[in-house]
């Protein structure tokens, strides 16, 4: 750690010496030269003096030291040495801050296989990737198997922040906090506050080069927030996870994801509450596994709800999953719920939009008016706005993850984010807006939608 310390300062033997020497101690070139190419554990003084000629701070290094030093086992006299190579500290530093990957996780197999097969990839050096995806999709778990998949070709370790762009009632991990963890858990001193972003990410890939490391960050809020950790410098590796795309960001791979197949689903059901009872009705874990939208988080909420019942057969839990006015509450156990993890990304909209912003807007009138798919016209008339203005806001629920671009023109919402906009329209929509809406609408039909007044009253909202 004092060899990495020595060539993240920058400074040579020579201006080493001179501030020790400005600061009043003796630290000869030759002595730091000597000291930095052994194996054990330096003096005390020496540490005191080189940290101090770095600028930092030598207290919590020394008590590193005398811990090292009480560790160690008694020295052997001089005539019971025998030539023997010293066994290095390092491999007991090596961090394995991945998070557990339960052995149940199961779907997205073809972009588990595509990262897996760009992290193993001698052609790229330090590749990088981002997973992005809605709500729910199974980010973080497929970033953890495939981080877990591949740790072996990452033998200096792999290191995991959680970022906190999406964690209820809790600010986002700042640049400078993300980069400050990360050299914690490399064992890294970190410059007393204020931190520089920029300056700790220096020292960072300083602490990175000639290491080969896998290092995760999970549910990042921007791309700004991971901006500064690009590159990570050497042969290391970067896996984010966001709501958000990042394709501003020069560099990482997108991996995009969607909901789960319907394979991929009754797979999963059968991991979570076992191939029998799943067996005994699988017209009704299909039917399960779509009320959940096919999305990995609602299939693990009912399948823990299922669990914790074991006489309830999948068709009850199937019928309280019907009614769209109370499917939101059934999917919720624990600290496990589907309502919450959309608030998240709504909340997210309404700071960035405005509470009466455009985009705000169309994410109430999906829910108001029972949309599934809509035109660019058909929002426009709706809204009350340009054309041009109604593109950009259902880009922005699509950049928000709230909803989907199905093709030039046309946006889809997912059904459990429909339903909570739905929620969220009957709290904040004028009681007009609401009156007369239609109760489904599976694609837009404008001969059938709704007045000129009807569309007035939405658009002044």
């Amino acid at each position: 750690m004092l060899r990495l310390l020595k060539e993240s300062a920058g400074l040579t033997f020579r201006q080493l010496e001179n501030r020790a020497g400005r600061a009043g101690r003796r630290l000869p070139r030759s002595t730091i030269a000597s000291a930095l190419t052994r194996t054990t554990l330096p003096r005390e003084e020496f540490t005191e003096a080189l940290v101090s000629a770095c600028g930092l701070d030598a207290r919590p290094w020394l008590a590193a030291r005398r811990r090292l030093a009480c560790a160690q086992p008694p020295q052997p006299t001089a005539a019971a040495v025998v030539p023997a190579r010293t066994t290095s500290l390092r491999p007991a530093l090596i961090p394995r801050q991945l998070p557990f990957c339960p052995p149940d996780l199961t779907g997205h197999e073809h972009r588990l296989a595509d990262l897996i097969a760009l992290l193993t990839d001698p052609r790229s050096p330090a590749p990088s990737a981002v997973i992005s995806g809605p709500p729910g999709a199974g980010k973080s778990a497929l970033a953890v198997r495939a981080a877990h998949r591949v740790a072996a070709h990452y033998p200096d370790g792999q290191l995991y922040v959680q970022l906190r762009g999406t964690t209820p009632h809790a600010e986002p991990l700042t640049p400078a906090e993300t980069i400050a963890r990360l050299l914690r858990g490399l064992v890294m001193p970190v410059p007393a506050p204020p931190h520089d972003a920029s300056e700790t990410a220096a020292l960072l890939r300083s602490a990175l080069t000639g290491r080969r490391m896998l290092i995760l960050l999970d549910d990042a809020a921007s791309a700004a927030q991971v901006r500064p950790l690009l590159p990570t410098g050497g042969h290391s590796a970067l896996l984010v996870t966001a709501r958000s795309s990042l394709t501003s960001l020069d560099g990482p791979r997108s991996f995009p994801l969607g909901t789960l197949l319907p394979g991929e689903a009754y797979t999963m059901l059968e991991q979570l509450l076992g191939s029998e009872r799943v067996a005994r009705d699988p017209s009704a874990a299909f039917r399960l596994a779509e009320l959940c939208g096919w999305l990995p988080l609602g299939l693990r909420v009912a399948a823990a709800r299922l669990t914790a019942r074991p006489r309830w057969p999948l068709s009850l839990l199937v019928d309280r999953l019907a009614d769209e006015s109370t499917r939101l509450d059934e999917l919720r156990v624990d600290e496990l719920q589907i309502r919450e993890s959309l608030a998240v990304s709504y909340r997210a909209l309404r700071r960035t939009d405005g509470a009466s912003g455009t985009a705000v807007r169309a994410f109430l009138l999906f829910g108001s008016m029972r949309l599934r798919e809509a035109g660019i016209p058909l929002l426009s008339k709706l809204l009350c706005v340009p054309l041009a203005e109604a593109e950009r806001a259902a880009e922005r629920l699509v950049d928000s993850s709230l909803a989907e671009s199905t093709g030039p023109g046309r946006y889809r919402m997912h059904d459990l984010v429909r339903i909570y906009a739905g929620e969220q329209a009957d709290q904040e929509l004028p009681a007009e807006a609401r009156a007369n809406r239609p109760q489904t609408l599976a694609v837009e039909q404008p001969q059938r939608l709704v007045r000129c007044d009807h569309g007035s009253a939405v658009g002044r909202r």
